[in-house]
């Protein structure tokens, strides 16, 4: 403590110095003021020096943190971006899905199917689920499959009705026995001609198709070019050397 003291009361009479010789009247600081005014020091080492020495260690700005949190999300984003399904379907909270899931045993595989209805959406992006709930021999039965998982396959079931559903989670069908657990339906009338989701993947075909000839035209002009610089190259190769 002696030595802290010491430390401080040399830290205010250079101040004073300091401030005299600037032409300003020298005003008394106490020990804390005097150590905030003082220019912030950045020690590298981890140990003091000695028992009684005092170091001032600089805090770090938060502009040099590394990266903004923004910046983080947009990276996870690009990175996961190729591995994000672009054909699935508009999955909404009460619709009935049959989903296929491939299922690896040995050197074969086969598709289990599963059928129920979604009761919940957890959107998290290339991990976003889907959770599906059936009744099984009096059972309820729920299982979570990953949307974009390769996997796993989705079809809509469509019934003679579009069910009645007000709520993001229908988690109170757990509750619920029998016809009780059936959700109430209400008829619209039939539309003619494709769905919007229809139209959706006639788009994106075309755009596969529109990229993949592309990607196979760029392919004939490099072999091209390449075929009409082989015998330029012969040719250069076959003189002799001056």
């Amino acid at each position: 403590m002696a030595c802290i003291a010491t430390s401080m009361a040399s830290l205010s009479l250079a101040n004073a110095a300091a401030t005299r010789r600037a032409g300003k009247p020298a005003v008394a600081l106490s020990a804390r003021r005097s150590v905030a005014a003082q220019p912030r020091v950045a020690s590298h080492a981890g140990v003091a020096a000695g028992r009684g020495s005092l170091q001032v260690f600089a805090v770090r700005s938060r502009s040099n943190t590394g990266g903004s949190r923004k910046g983080l999300m947009q990276y996870v984003e690009r990175v996961n971006a190729p591995q994000m399904k672009d054909d699935l379907i508009p999955f909404r909270v009460g619709m009935t899905v049959r989903v296929g899931v491939t299922v690896v045993e040995g050197n074969k595989t086969r598709v289990q199917p599963y059928e129920g209805i979604i009761i919940g959406i957890h959107k998290a992006g290339v991990a976003t689920t889907i959770t599906v709930r059936k009744a099984f021999q009096g059972y309820g039965v729920e299982r979570i499959f990953p949307i974009h998982s390769p996997l796993c396959t989705f079809e809509e079931v469509r019934g003679a009705g579009k069910p009645v559903v007000r709520r993001a989670k229908l988690y109170y069908l757990r509750d619920r026995i029998g016809k009780q657990a059936k959700l109430k339906t209400r008829f619209v009338a039939k539309k003619t001609g494709p769905t919007r989701h229809q139209l959706k993947m006639e788009a994106l075909a075309a755009t596969k198709a529109a990229a993949a000839a592309e990607a196979e035209a760029a392919a004939a002009a490099a072999a091209a070019a390449e075929a009409a610089a082989a015998p330029a190259e012969e040719e250069a190769a076959a003189e002799p050397e001056a």
